[in-house]
């Protein structure tokens, strides 16, 4: 290699060298305004794209689904604002006759990488045992008891501490009151699904799944769904849920042939 390919090299590699600072500075800028407004737009759309939930169990999900989106924006805007730039600002119009300079290790770099990634690893782990204790170990004792059968293609919900059984199809829950689920089927798989209520959990034939309390704190009506396929009429197997007060909830286990 003659002298001036060496100095031409040289040149080129302090140009790049002195233009690195520049770029990356122009990446962050972009990340963090693109970041700020799509949290923005996040927080600012949730209560549109999801529905209010009527539970201490679905509020919960709702705010973990809020903050894990949140947090997932930075993250996903970090790789396509380096992706978009370099393709746009270092992109090649005729084929390179020789390889680009070599890319050199910086620690730094690198331990600041592992230290983002482990620190965010970490974050969701916590939340995910407070929530995990708030939803199974800290559950309310004493709560109201509710049967659920699935069979294609109906539920039934029985109320083993009345010894009474919902007519026609409709769950009747009590609001500000524990109430917890103990599900299966029986002949294939099902889904017992109330969104409202944050509940989701398979009904398996010949097995009994316990779902740990929530309260349902919101009077209104709302619907059970089923979530997995179960055959031809799958999508009508759906039952209307009424959340109802104290009193309503107490005459109607009369009406059902209870003692309240």
């Amino acid at each position: 290699m003659s002298e001036t390919n060496l100095i031409q090299g040289d040149t080129t590699s302090g140009e790049s060298k002195q233009q690195e600072p520049h770029h990356l500075r122009r990446v962050l800028i972009i990340w963090a305004v693109l970041s700020i407004l799509g949290i923005v737009a996040v927080v600012g759309l949730t209560k549109y794209a999801i529905p209010p939930s009527a539970s201490d169990v679905g509020v919960s999900n709702d705010f973990t689904l809020l903050v894990f989106t949140a947090l997932a924006v930075p993250v996903a805007m970090f790789v396509f604002v380096f992706l978009a730039y370099s393709m746009l600002v270092f992109r090649v119009k005729e084929r390179p006759t020789e390889d680009g300079a070599f890319l050199k290790p910086r620690p730094m770099l690198q331990v600041g990488w592992m230290g983002i990634t482990g620190a965010l690893c970490l974050f969701l782990l916590i939340w995910g045992l407070f929530g995990f204790y708030q939803n199974t170990v800290a559950a309310s004792a004493n709560p109201l008891i509710v049967q659920v059968t699935g069979q294609q293609w109906l539920w039934t919900f029985y109320y083993p501490q009345y010894k009474v059984s919902s007519h026609g199809q409709e769950l009747e829950l009590p609001v500000n009151r524990p109430v917890q689920f103990s599900v299966s089927s029986k002949d294939v798989l099902h889904g017992f699904s109330i969104r409202s209520l944050g509940i989701r959990i398979d009904a398996n034939p010949g097995q009994i799944t316990t779902i740990p309390a929530l309260t349902p704190n919101q009077i209104g009506d709302y619907s059970v769904a089923c979530v997995e396929l179960c055959g031809l009429y799958h999508s009508y197997m759906w039952s209307a849920v009424h959340v109802v007060s104290e009193s309503s909830f107490n005459s109607w286990i009369t009406n059902q042939g209870g003692n309240p």
